[in-house]
């Protein structure tokens, strides 16, 4: 196993994009239930609840933004970590050839 197949691994046990998901399923759940709490703010005419709400719902926003440009950092490093395993085993494939040959 080469060093780019080790780090690979590394990264995958890591299941970083899994924990990064987990944590987006949870805001998201908890906007929909501020959802209903606003309406309900909204019906009772209370408009600090309402204010507090849509804090946080603008808070939730900035998390899951944040997490998913988290998440797309994490896929474009697989995708890196992928091609450079690649290159690395057309690399050591082409200098067996050459050994090969010689």
């Amino acid at each position: 196993m080469n060093y780019s197949e080790k780090v690979e691994e590394t990264v995958e046990y890591a299941d970083l994009i899994n924990k990064v998901q987990s944590v987006l399923d949870f805001v998201c759940s908890e906007n929909d239930e501020l959802k209903i709490e606003r309406d309900c703010a909204i019906r009772n005419n209370d408009p600090y609840y309402y204010q507090a709400i849509n804090n946080n719902m603008k808070t939730n926003y900035i998390i899951s933004s944040t997490l998913l440009a988290i998440r797309r950092d994490i896929e474009t490093m697989h995708d890196d970590i992928r091609a450079d395993i690649n290159q690395e085993k057309n690399a050591l494939s082409r200098s067996d050839q050459t050994e090969d040959n010689a």
